[in-house]
């Protein structure tokens, strides 16, 4: 596997391990669930103008999670295609689209960002969440989803601030060392991302999504930490150590931690085919 700092960008990583199937991205999901709002699917598909009818692309599907929330926002007219380097995540993603019986066709298809298997024009709509940062180069998305846009067509990138999730990170940095910050997201961040978006699109407009964490159970945290590198390969004793910060960070806030959250979407048009 690659180093504690670019697991993140490691396709092969990322394809067979991490998101092989949706159990570490559902531990990482449960903490937002239960500590936050817990609507941020909902909330981010109410952020767009979508098509009433035509083509949506999403990158990165995961395990279709978004799908479960989008209607009433994305009407039935819509055809869907769905994609993610794994294949796994494609098959649940397509499997709990089409159970809703909503839209008016979805497919699957396993596919690279930096280099998606469509023709110029193809999508009225592209949603890429929480994925971009993943790529070596998120420009190289970037340019594909501006390539298989329409005339007209938007994109809706969700991603996250450099803050985010600050006081986890800082936990998993007192165990495991690092450099402070966020090593995954800051490849495309509200911090460097709107720069990239506004060399390719011409309209850019960010949508923050107000939220924090206010965690009560520390093995919520625990999970979290050990759902992906340095914390899923922790030896014993790095365990041991994670679990006594934690535990610490709770007796300092009296039984709670309190967790910042910095995320969003870029609502894009205008796409520079040149």
């Amino acid at each position: 596997m690659s180093s504690k700092t670019d697991w993140a960008r490691d396709a092969d990583y990322l394809r067979d391990v991490q998101y092989a199937g949706a159990g570490n991205l559902a531990a990482r999901a449960n903490i937002h669930a239960k500590y936050g709002r817990g609507d941020w699917f909902a909330w981010l598909a109410a952020q767009p103008h979508w098509p009433g009818t035509g083509d949506i692309l999403e990158i990165g599907c995961g395990p279709g999670w978004f799908w479960t929330h989008a209607p009433p926002f994305v009407e039935r007219g819509v055809r869907l295609c769905l994609t993610d380097l794994s294949a796994g995540m494609v098959s649940d993603a397509v499997a709990r689209a089409r159970s809703l019986r909503w839209w008016r066709d979805v497919a699957g298809e396993v596919a690279d960002a930096a280099a998606l298997p469509f023709a110029d024009s193809s999508f009225d709509a592209v949603l890429a969440s929480h994925m971009l940062y993943h790529l070596p180069d998120p420009r190289d998305g970037l340019a594909q989803i501006a390539r298989v846009l329409r005339q007209g067509g938007s994109a809706v990138i969700a991603t996250n601030g450099l803050m985010n999730l600050h006081e986890l990170l800082e936990l998993s940095r007192q165990v495991f060392g690092g450099p402070p910050g966020d090593a995954v997201s800051g490849a495309f961040a509200f911090e460097n991302g709107q720069a990239m978006l506004e060399a390719v699109f011409s309209r850019v407009e960010l949508r923050r999504y107000p939220d924090r964490l206010v965690c009560t159970d520390p093995a919520d945290v625990f999970g979290y930490l050990t759902s992906s590198p340095p914390g899923d390969g922790a030896s014993a004793g790095e365990r041991a150590a994670l679990r006594d910060a934690i535990a610490a960070a709770f007796a300092a806030g009296d039984g709670v931690l309190t967790v910042t959250k910095d995320v969003g979407v870029f609502l894009c048009g205008g796409a520079d085919l040149n």
